[in-house]
């Protein structure tokens, strides 16, 4: 066809750049990836974020048994003391103020017990929340979601440290 130039083919060249490393028609990046992946997985882990502080003296855990992605879990770990809490700067002093926030995520999630005939292993009262316990909340209230915010009882955790009892009370629900 007249009009039209042909390409000259390129020789082959040997790729000396360090992404590929190939040599002699040989990857020798694959060895990399393995050893990239031998380094994640046996990774430093003390800096994942650890909510329940260390310490406790004994531990309570109901876990759901059908839970794959929606799943009510509620645990209870038993301290000597408070110090644990009051060092810790993600947990903060429950005011009076937020008493009836708090008992609102209780209340959710033993609906939730009561729906799954779970009631058996949830022990909480109410009146355990006061003034001066230490609480944790995390929640995607608000967060976009497929068809638009989350509502404030669709997914969250609570852990909330009664310091009559001396017990970390932990929570989860995701429905």
């Amino acid at each position: 066809m007249k009009g039209f130039r042909q390409r000259r083919a390129r020789p082959f060249r040997r790729a000396t750049d360090p992404i590929t490393a190939r040599r002699g028609g040989r990857c020798y990046c694959f060895p990399f990836w393995i050893l990239l992946l031998i380094i994640f997985l046996s990774a430093d882990t003390s800096t994942v974020f650890k909510p329940i502080p260390a310490g406790y003296i004994a531990k309570e855990e109901h876990f759901d048994p059908n839970g794959f992605q929606d799943y009510t879990d509620y645990c209870k770990y038993r301290y000597d003391s408070a110090k644990a809490f009051r060092r810790d700067a993600r947990y903060h002093e429950i005011t009076q103020d937020e008493i009836e926030n708090v008992v609102g995520y209780f209340e959710d999630f033993e609906r939730w017990m009561r729906t799954e005939n779970r009631l058996d292993e949830y022990d909480f009262d109410l009146s355990y929340i006061s003034a001066g316990d230490f609480l944790l909340l995390d929640t995607k209230e608000g967060s976009p979601e497929f068809f638009g915010d989350y509502a404030k009882y669709v997914n969250y955790t609570v852990y909330l440290f009664d310091t009559d009892t001396l017990t970390l009370y932990y929570i989860h629900n995701n429905i």
